[in-house]
């Protein structure tokens, strides 16, 4: 992604879902988890936008291993 903004988070996350068959709770609730530590949060991809793509990042891949 160039941008880190809700709109292209977005995008992407939606596009991923499709290609893998996903619907979109199978697939965000999983980041929302990783990302805000709990599956109640404020909307998915503002919350990504507001901490950032290195915060966003670093807690996906640490929860990756």
């Amino acid at each position: 992604m160039k941008e880190w903004t809700v709109g292209s988070i977005k995008e992407t996350l939606e596009g991923l879902a499709e290609e893998r068959g996903l619907s979109k709770t199978k697939a965000f609730q999983p980041v929302r988890a990783a990302v805000t530590f709990s599956n109640v949060s404020p909307p998915l991809f503002e919350s990504l936008a507001l901490l950032g793509r290195e915060r966003s990042l670093e807690r996906l891949r640490r929860v990756a291993g």
